[in-house]
Parts: structure tokens; sequence; C-alpha cells
């Protein structure tokens, strides 16, 4: 038990001595001046076994100059997937894989963009005009000339359609089936709008002093005279003598528009 506790410390003592290589005169002069920095390292272990030891030296990286990694990474915008773009690689002969750049896809679709361009400059163009005509409308009167007393006389000649005061016929129904408006009137003539509800009717009438001139300026009509309909589109007109019935009816969904001129004169019907 001895003689082995006894070649363990022996076998220890030499794993770790320093063993200097012999030198001539003129190494020892160089030593003095130069420490000596090689050391031979043993196969032992720590545990005393014999082991073959081998220091593995790295190598360098390919590509770099003092041994440095550098980084091949590009980098790119994000993709639009939604027009197909794709990145573009290419082999090169060295086996290296390249990125060329980013393929264009389909154009971008700017459609819905434009149209809301387009609405925009509808929306202010429409205020710009409402602006003017306010402008030209600002004065409510405007110096006419009467020929009777030949002088230049203020007068309404021109009235905006906004300023117009519509009234509703005597009925519980709601909403009205149509509503009117008086733009200019005199003893024995009258100027207005008559504007019918979607699918509104004005009930059988007749006027026993006045007749009634109507343009239609907007919609679909469907007229009756006395006992005989019509039917009217934009731009048609007719004509409704004193004390004669008559009524009209939308036929569309939307709103129409027409002119009214009532007036006292006597009225004569061509053979």
């Amino acid at each position: 038990m001895e003689d082995r506790k006894r070649k363990l410390s022996e076998t220890r003592g030499s794993a770790w001595t320093k063993k200097f290589r012999p030198s001539s005169d003129d190494d020892e002069d160089d030593s003095v001046f130069l420490p000596n920095t090689r050391r031979q390292w043993s196969n032992a272990t720590y545990s005393g076994s014999v082991k073959n030891l081998r220091r593995v030296t790295p190598k360098p990286v390919s590509g770099s100059a003092n041994g440095l990694r550098r980084s091949t990474r590009i980098r790119v915008p994000p993709l639009e997937a939604w027009r197909n773009e794709r990145l573009v690689f290419k082999t090169l002969a060295s086996g290296e894989v390249e990125c060329l750049g980013i393929e264009k896809g389909t154009p971008a679709d700017n459609s819905s963009l434009l149209q809301m361009e387009r609405k925009r400059e509808r929306i202010e163009l429409k205020e710009k005009r409402t602006v003017e005509r306010r402008r030209s409308l600002r004065k409510k009167s405007t110096n006419v000339r009467d020929t009777e007393a030949d002088l230049l006389v203020p007068a309404k000649v021109h009235r905006a359609f906004d300023s117009l005061r519509w009234r509703f016929p005597p009925s519980e129904i709601r909403p009205p089936p149509y509503r009117f408006a008086k733009s200019f009137s005199s003893s024995s003539i009258r100027f207005g709008f008559l504007e019918l509800s979607p699918f509104g009717k004005k009930e059988e009438r007749y006027s026993p002093d006045h007749n009634s001139y109507f343009t239609i300026m907007k919609g679909q009509l469907e007229v009756t005279i006395e006992h005989r309909k019509f039917l009217f589109n934009v731009g048609d007109c007719f004509i409704v003598p004193s004390g004669v019935p008559y009524s009209i009816t939308n036929c569309s969904k939307f709103k129409s528009l027409l002119t009214i001129c009532d007036f006292t004169m006597p009225f004569f019907i061509d053979p």
C-alpha cells in the first residue's frame, strides 16, 4: 500500500515539473534578457492516468483578411405580398448563394385612392360654386327700368332655390306626399315649384280661377286630366285649364320636381 502511494506521488510530481531545454553559452546570455515562455505539456491527467492530449487550433473563417467573421447578410424593405413581390437568388460557381434583389410584382392598384381624390375634388368644386353663387345673390334687389315712369326702380328679379319657403298640404300623412313653394307672385300670376316624395301623389283637385302650367324638371310622372291619363318624363309640360280636375302621381323611387305657373288670364284651347 505504501509503495502504491509513493508511485502516485512521483507521477504527480513529474506531471507538473517544468523541463527547460539545455542551451549553449550564447543562449544563456540571451536568456538573461528574454524569459523562456515555452513549456512542454505532459500527457498525464489530474487523476494520474496517461492520456494523449492534442490542442486544436481553430481555423480562420474564409472570406476575411484578419480572421474575423464578416456577415454577408443584406437588408431589404418589407415585401409587398399583395403585389407578388419576391426575392431573387443566384447560385455562384463557388456554391454560395447571392441575393440579386427584389423582383417587382404587378403595379399598385390605386383605383380606390383615385376615386377618393375625384370625390374630394367634386366636393371642393361644389363648395366653391356655392360660395360664388351666394355672393352673386347677396343683393336681394336689382335696379330695373319702369316703362311707365321711365325710371330705375329696385325690384326682386332673382331668388336662390335654397331660400324658398316650402309648405306642406294639410294632411296627417307622414312624411307628406308633396310640398310646394312660391318664388314670384303678383295680382294676376304666380310662379313656384312642386316636389313629390317617392311614389307620392297629389290628390285630385281643381282651381276655379287659375290656369296651371307645369314643366317636369326631374322624375317620371303619371298625370290624370279630367278622365285621361298621361305619362310624362323630364322636359315634358302640360297645362290644366281653370275648373278642370287633375291629379299627379310620382312613379319613381326618387323625388320629382316640377315648376308651376298659375295665371288668371283667359286660356283658349286651339280647335
